[in-house]
């Protein structure tokens, strides 16, 4: 319950754009006490990178037994530090409950990044967007929703899980104005426009509706996924474990997500030419270029042009001019404006707006 207000507080404070998430690059992991020194940072080492790889990558179906195993041949030359500490915790070993040591593993960024672009997987950043969860379950014919004032078992699996996946969730407070704005069969109907209108107090990058009921003993998670300016994603889950069920949706989201803002390496650069007017100084073109060198699917950008307030860039993206847009989108920085259709390669063209509101 105390994490789930935590985010409430947090989100006070941050929301409105994607957030930088901080932890993709590390993991802690608990191994048996029993083994010896090296056995241990072993066991750590390719239990830490198979969660870092799948929270950069996004991908879980695209990390196959083989490249795993390739990753585990190479994985101690790409840790960066570790550290290990006793806990009261115990492990289940081969033979039963026993001590357990926790191993605390951060990797070079660069390293893995190279590792899954070289394997044709994608390298989603470090900038994500933020996702607000709307989770309503029905038990025995009552219907009921669940958020920050109101928790559940499942809203705290689902926080936990999206944690491991890099997903920052955040929970609606469901007190008596998101009741006034979404009552139960609203959300339950998935009416989207009720749905984000409710949303829009938060001011996340994405919403999340989620309904949870039961079907012959088993779980049924049905999930929609809302996002400005795309249609939405419709995600259905069955199993015999609820807890299971909430995993399976959320690594389907993640791997959503990540074909939306993850850079992947391509046989040939895309080259798109990204005009922003309103760049009048030069603290703005400063922001300007820093801001462009942080977006994960630009590999290269130029400027090749600065005519009045206008400038111009030469951009190489690791990935589709759709997730270029997708990626500006979380910010406030720039504001997208049409293209005439008539100019000079329209169709490799993106012209922004710069605001000066946002620097990631």
């Amino acid at each position: 319950m105390k994490r789930i207000v935590f985010v409430w507080l947090l989100l006070l404070s941050s929301m409105g754009h994607a957030v930088q998430v901080s932890n993709l690059y590390s993991s802690i992991v608990q191994v048996p006490a029993s083994l010896d020194d090296q056995q241990l940072l072993n066991r750590a080492f390719v239990q830490a990178i198979d969660d870092v790889l799948l929270r950069v990558s996004g991908k879980s179906d695209d990390l196959s037994s083989q490249v795993l195993a390739k990753a585990h041949r190479s994985v101690a030359g790409w840790v960066a530090q570790h550290s290990v500490q006793d806990v009261v915790e115990t492990i289940l070993g081969s033979d039963g409950p026993e001590a357990a040591k926790e191993v605390n593993v951060t990797f070079y960024k660069e390293s893995v990044d190279r590792f899954l672009l070289d394997q044709g997987l994608p390298v989603w950043g470090s900038n994500r967007p933020s996702i607000l969860v709307w989770l309503i379950e029905e038990n025995s014919g009552s219907r009921k929703m669940f958020g920050a004032n109101h928790p559940s078992a499942a809203l705290s699996e689902l926080f936990d899980g999206a944690k491991l996946h890099g997903l920052p969730v955040y929970a609606p407070l469901v007190d008596s104005v998101d009741k006034n704005a979404l009552d139960s069969s609203a959300l339950w109907g998935f009416f989207e426009e009720d749905i984000l209108n409710a949303s829009e107090r938060y001011q996340t990058d994405i919403v999340l509706a989620i309904r949870v009921s039961q079907y012959r003993g088993e779980a049924v998670v049905e999930s929609m996924l809302l996002a400005p300016n795309q249609s939405s994603r419709l995600v259905s889950v069955t199993n015999a474990s609820k807890r299971k069920a909430m995993q399976e949706i959320l690594l389907k989201l993640s791997a959503l997500l990540s074909d939306r803002y993850a850079s992947i390496r391509l046989a040939t650069p895309n080259q798109l030419y990204v005009k922003v007017n309103g760049v009048n100084d030069y603290q703005a073109m400063s922001s300007l270029k820093n801001y462009l060198g942080s977006i994960g699917v630009v590999k290269q950008w130029q400027l090749s042009s600065v005519v009045g307030d206008q400038v111009e860039f030469n951009v190489s993206l690791n990935g589709t001019e759709s997730k270029l847009r997708n990626s500006v989108a979380l910010s406030s920085m720039l504001a997208a404006l049409p293209v005439d259709p008539l100019e000079y390669n329209a169709n490799r063209v993106i012209n922004y707006q710069y605001t000066g509101k946002g620097n990631n």
